[in-house]
């Protein structure tokens, strides 16, 4: 059912309703060249919504800013009839009555037809707002991550590299060059994670997966590095999501965040359930808890502590599941620990990146990314997959 009642269903019903007001309007007064100009003007009216439904799929916004516009559309075309009825009371009080059928299809009309033309551009203005306010969010943590990191990082690489030419010991020497090696890959790697979370980010599109399986290969391939990690799963048969293609590294993050910050007796759990009409994936872990300030942080989507790489593995699980139209909560667990409980709603297979995105807004989408990031790669279509585009 919920792959056959789209938005564009939505508005054709409101069209629908408002014809139908002026047919019912025109049968109830009879003939006569008044009523049939009535009818023809609800009608006319009832042509604006049709026409959303006709060009709703070019507007570029979201599977669930699209029926945010229906509302706003039916919520509209309530309050003019609404108002007509006050209006007509007014009327009726004053002695100066107005027939009442007439008003309130000629108001529900009118309201449908404001409502269905200024919804898309309410919607679509507070998205473009929302994702200009998500990219500045992006770029605050690229550049406390990268500042922080480099002057760090650096410094010590620095530090081990200056006088080596002098030393005579090999093994110093050696043992020199391994150390700055080590700050060197450590720098590679934050490098890396910042622009897979920027590849995140700028992915348009969705895909299916089974949960079950899907977990089991990434607790398999922690278990395989660190033998030691306890890691339990409560799985059902099988539970198939739509979600953002980054979802797998998001997982693993979270899995390896509970085995690899945490001590050697740190029991970690991962439970696939229901809650309500969304699939939840619940990581929860024994260990020392994350701070309340990251916690406090991830929850407002505002970077302000979160400076160092182990920050930028929580912010990669928050935008891979916000970005892909999920919800993450980062809470303490009982009676010490983390849970990471992200949740997925449930969603049409044709759904695109938060719904359907027509392809000619996606790729101007892309574009204007591509100018702010000075990366051409990020125009091409691309896979959709930052692990696999990391790899490329």
């Amino acid at each position: 059912m919920a792959s056959i009642v789209t938005p564009r269903v939505g508005f054709a019903a409101l069209g629908t309703l408002c014809a139908g007001l002026g047919a019912g309007h025109l049968a109830s007064q009879g003939g006569g060249v008044g009523p049939l100009l009535e009818s023809a003007l609800i009608v006319g009216l009832s042509g604006f919504v049709f026409y959303t439904v006709y060009d709703l799929p070019g507007w570029g916004i979201s599977h669930s800013g699209r029926w945010r516009a229906v509302r706003i559309a039916a919520l509209t075309a309530l309050s003019f009839a609404s108002l007509a009825g006050v209006v007509w009371l007014i009327w009726l009080l004053e002695h100066h009555a107005f027939k009442l059928p007439f008003l309130i299809a000629f108001a529900t009309s009118l309201g449908a037809a404001v409502g269905s033309r200024a919804g898309p551009y309410a919607v679509k203005a507070d998205e473009q707002l929302a994702e200009a306010q998500e990219l500045a969010t992006l770029l605050s943590i690229n550049d406390r991550v990268l500042r922080h990191n480099i002057r760090n990082e650096l410094s010590v690489a620095l530090g081990y590299l200056d006088g080596i030419e002098d030393v005579e010991d090999d093994a110093e020497v050696a043992e020199r060059a391994a150390i700055v090696r080590d700050h060197l890959s450590e720098l590679s790697e934050t490098s890396e994670r910042t622009r897979r979370i920027a590849s995140i980010w700028r992915t348009g599109s969705l895909q299916s997966f089974d949960l079950v399986p899907l977990v089991r290969e990434r607790v398999d391939r922690v278990t395989a590095e660190d033998p030691e990690a306890a890691i339990e799963t409560e799985l059902p048969d099988r539970r198939i999501v739509r979600a953002h293609p980054s979802l797998p590294l998001a997982f693993e993050e979270a899995l390896r965040n509970a085995v690899e910050h945490n001590g050697d007796d740190v029991t970690v759990t991962v439970c696939v359930g229901r809650d309500g009409d969304a699939t939840t994936l619940v990581v929860a872990d024994t260990g020392g808890g994350l701070p309340a300030t990251d916690r406090e942080t991830l929850q407002n989507a505002e970077e302000t502590p979160l400076e160092h790489a182990e920050g930028l593995g929580l912010w990669l699980i928050y935008w891979t599941v916000t970005r892909g139209g999920g919800a993450v909560e980062f809470a303490e667990n009982d009676p010490r620990g983390t849970v990471v409980r992200i949740r997925l709603p449930d969603r049409p297979e044709s759904d695109g990146p938060s719904g359907p995105v027509p392809e000619a807004a996606e790729l101007r989408r892309r574009a204007r990314r591509a100018a702010m990031w000075g990366d051409p790669d990020v125009a091409g279509v691309g896979t959709g997959d930052p692990e696999a585009d990391e790899s490329a």
